[in-house]
């Protein structure tokens, strides 16, 4: 591989210097200062310019992407493979369609000038396409065929083990990823804290550890500047934790403050603060925000993958604004990721989405039953209060859901979530408590004349052939009346009858049929 100049050289030493010790913005001043000079002809400034894209990856797509592709115009034959692998994994992180087209040419320009570094962007590119659809099990396999540790892959090294982490979340796997971050921590340097923070603060989330994970996220916001990506990231966390402990103003103050207004591609970086929104009890709040990080997920679906609640609770906003289509299009995306990753935790979760979507027990049932055997104790308790507030399931059911929901939610410190569980759960105890209601005409005052003359002579022992005779009926008229009077009494059978009409309120007169009365001119009037 063509070697870079000693002033291009130095530039990208230093700038991976500034990198590895937390200073992004000082790394990129110096690259864009070196290439602004550019001393050392287009090859230099191919390689100079690649790198600083490159460091633009996770903040900014749309200013990575095109600075990528103005250096692929000026590299060499052996830059292209690094080149294209990187901006491939690049437009695989925001969904970009040109993806397969990039993985492709990467593909062959490393075939043409392999290289340990080119292969590892390459991986590093598949395994993001791969979770571009949720296909977190070729990830994850992708991923495993490098190794970190191996000195020619050293600049790819943060990049292959913080996405290892994301699968492992993503997975299910928290122990795991409680373990690699741990390691990360001290292995990794300065520059990769705050993607680690971040990490550990979506598994805290993730989890159920809501005052923990807050308290990361609050500390590692206050340190100083941060990229985009994990900027949003950790706010998110703040927002959610604010929602769960019902602290909404404090949530929309931050969502206020830090609302992401760029359009697609930098949209995205910011998703994990748009999927926070949806925890809103007023989304109509974050309409836009909502529908928009939906429209996000066409492209990708990696914004809900490290966060378990995230898809059911954008599915339930969507379902609160109205917006059934965008709701069925969440939960027909999140079905897609349980295809390809078939694992309890995916199938609770799609379970849960389509459950909501179609308003069906049975499938929240079952997705209560998967999210039980995994470690996601707030998608556990979402699930349960959904199936709580499902119309469809009886009520003693629904009380166990809710009452069960309140507690998980408490142990989680979800205090706010604990109230409406538990609100839930009160108002289904009055449901239990109050007398159905009677239908309209129901009851002795529903009688017509003729039937509560009928009822009269039922009650004190007359058989339908005596009541014949005596009203000058026919049998099948007083038979007519008598399925009426069961009805409108709510009995069954004569001794009913007999008890409902002897406990019916006293009256200042006798009814104009009864038994004393006189009969109709007519035979067999009605």
């Amino acid at each position: 591989m063509s070697r870079p100049s000693e002033p291009a050289r130095r530039a990208l030493a230093v700038a991976d210097l500034l990198d590895l010790a937390g200073y992004p913005a000082e790394a990129h001043e110096r690259l864009a200062a070196e290439i602004a000079a550019d001393r050392t002809g287009a090859a230099d400034r191919a390689r100079l310019l690649g790198r600083l894209a490159a460091g633009y990856g996770h903040d900014r797509p749309s200013v990575a992407l095109a600075r990528l592709r103005q250096a692929r115009a000026d590299a060499a034959p052996d830059q292209r493979g690094w080149l294209l692998a990187t901006e491939a994994s690049i437009a695989a992180r925001v969904g970009h369609p040109d993806t397969d087209g990039l993985l492709r040419a990467a593909g062959r320009a490393r075939a043409a000038h392999p290289t340990p570094a080119v292969g590892a962007r390459l991986t590093l590119a598949r395994a993001a396409r791969a979770l571009t659809v949720g296909a977190l099990p070729t990830a994850r396999d992708t991923l495993a065929a490098v190794d970190p540790q191996h000195p020619a892959v050293r600049g790819e090294a943060v990049a292959l083990r913080l996405d290892r982490i994301e699968v492992r979340l993503a997975l299910g796997g928290y122990d795991d990823a409680a373990v690699a971050l741990d390691a990360a921590y001290a292995d990794l340097p300065a520059g990769a804290r705050p993607a680690l923070t971040a990490l550990s603060c979506r598994r805290l989330l993730a989890v159920g550890a809501l005052p923990e994970a807050d308290a990361r996220a609050r500390l590692a916001l206050a340190r100083g500047p941060l990229g985009d990506e994990a900027h949003a990231a950790l706010l998110a966390v703040r927002v959610e934790v604010a929602y769960r402990t019902g602290r909404p103003e404090r949530a929309r103050a931050l969502l206020a403050e830090h609302h992401p207004g760029a359009p697609w591609p930098d949209r995205v970086p910011w998703a994990s603060l748009c999927c926070a929104a949806a925890g809103d009890p007023d989304p109509a709040r974050h309409r836009d925000l909502l529908r928009a990080v939906t429209d996000d997920l066409a492209r990708t679906v990696r914004p809900v993958l490290a966060v378990a609640q995230y898809g059911p609770r954008l599915v339930r906003a969507l379902l609160l604004l109205g917006d059934a289509r965008r709701a069925r299009a969440v939960a027909g995306r999140l079905a897609e990721v349980a295809g390809r990753t078939p694992v309890p935790l995916w199938g609770g979760l799609a379970g849960h989405a389509d459950g909501l979507a179609r308003r069906d027990p049975a499938a929240l049932r079952a997705a209560v039953a998967a999210l039980r055997t995994t470690d996601a104790r707030p998608a556990l308790a979402d699930a349960l209060l959904d199936l709580a507030r499902s119309p469809r399931v009886r009520l003693p059911e629904a009380r166990a859901a809710a009452r069960e929901a309140a507690a998980r939610y408490g142990r989680s410190g979800a205090t706010g979530d604990q109230a409406t569980a538990e609100r839930w759960d009160r108002r289904l105890d009055e449901t239990r408590r109050r007398p159905a209601p009677r239908p309209p005409g129901h009851g002795p005052a529903a009688l017509t004349a003729r039937e509560a003359g009928i009822a009269d002579l039922l009650a004190a022992g007359a058989t339908k052939q005596q009541v014949a005779g005596r009203l000058h009926l026919s049998f099948h008229t007083v038979d007519t009346h008598v399925r009426a009077v069961y009805a409108k009494l709510g009995v069954r059978s004569r001794l009913q009858l007999a008890r409902a009409w002897d406990a019916r309120p006293a009256v200042s007169a006798p009814p104009a049929a009864s038994p004393s009365a006189a009969p109709p001119p007519a035979h067999g009037a009605g």
